[in-house]
């Protein structure tokens, strides 16, 4: 019997390569339905999307949040959400019918696919890649916490494909996460009994750029989640710690560098103190004045209701 899947991609400003990944979906062995929610783009992409057959949410752009706008889709009825960025792109046209096969097993509700890094992508960046989405497929259950920790919950909503009957069940995303909306859903159902697959034979092609800003603004934005979901930190510190993980993949890092490229070292120790420090100030963000919270922060509208908040008070 034929799937219903819906994929769903949340868009800004994603012109020059929607079309794409459009076309790349069209192709696919499994067919499926597009639905783009587009936070008010000034470009093409709203066009874009309508003519090449997918649905079209439109949003406020200030209404944007990683959990609350994918959301969206559980008005639809289907048998799987298949969540993508709008960077990712499929590697070929088997992604849908590999991301599918893990689900053969009922406790499988969530699937995430290997990312292959692009071709200009510098070794720093490839290291994470292969490093986060090894050639081995895996199915992640409670079991697995002893051994891999952080990871049991490790997944990628750059290309995620879930179970709509438990994830409906779930309530979906929780709702106002600043980010890793696909890690606390994950942590969610392992510890409710369930599994989630790393499918490696589904592959995407997916890799950033990142300059030392950018990195500590999405470092800092970790601590905050990881402050804000204590219950993650909490379970995975019966096992190991989310620092001690940090630090052993910073070394692996710097060991693949002396082989294949001493001469990114600095930057990779740069990124590492950056990550570290700016996981730290996120988790104790609290503390810090909000003004400067907000300018350190990647997803500013987060704290948007904390700021008006503070405001009011401060008047009465």
């Amino acid at each position: 019997m034929a799937v219903k899947i819906v994929v769903i991609v949340p868009t800004l400003h994603a012109t020059k390569i929607l079309k794409k990944q459009l076309n790349l979906f069209k192709n696919q062995t499994i067919s499926s339905e597009i639905l783009i929610i587009d936070s008010s783009s000034s470009d093409n992409t709203v066009q874009i999307a309508k003519t090449k057959g997918a649905e079209v949410y439109e949003i406020f752009r200030s209404d944007f949040n990683h959990a609350t706008t994918r959301n969206l889709v559980l008005q639809k009825e289907a048998d799987f959400y298949l969540f993508m960025t709008q960077d990712a792109l499929p590697y070929d046209d088997k992604l849908v019918e590999n991301l599918l096969k893990p689900f053969e097993d009922e406790d499988v509700v969530v699937g995430y696919a290997r990312q292959i890094p692009h071709e200009d992508a510098d070794l720093i960046e490839k290291f994470a890649r292969e490093t986060n989405y090894p050639p081995v497929p895996v199915v992640k259950s409670k079991e697995s916490l002893k051994e891999m920790g952080i990871k049991t919950f490790f997944c990628s909503n750059s290309c995620a494909i879930y179970r709509v009957s438990y994830f409906k069940e779930a309530g979906g995303f929780t709702e106002g996460l600043i980010m890793n909306e696909d890690m606390e859903f994950a942590a969610r159902a392992v510890l409710d009994g369930k599994k989630v697959a790393y499918a490696a034979e589904a592959k995407v092609w997916h890799s950033h750029r990142y300059t030392a800003k950018d990195i500590f603004k999405r470092y800092f934005d970790i601590g905050i989640f990881f402050k804000t979901n204590g219950w993650i930190r909490e379970e995975i510190n019966k096992y190991s710690s989310t620092e001690s993980t940090g630090v052993k993949q910073a070394k692996k890092e710097l060991a693949y560098l002396f082989k294949n490229a001493p001469l990114s070292i600095p930057k990779s120790i740069l990124f590492s103190l950056t990550k570290f420090v700016a996981y730290k100030l996120g988790y104790h963000y609290e503390r810090l004045p909000l003004r400067l919270v907000k300018k350190f922060s990647l997803h500013q509208n987060f704290h948007k209701t904390r700021l008006i908040l503070k405001s009011s008070l401060s008047k009465r």
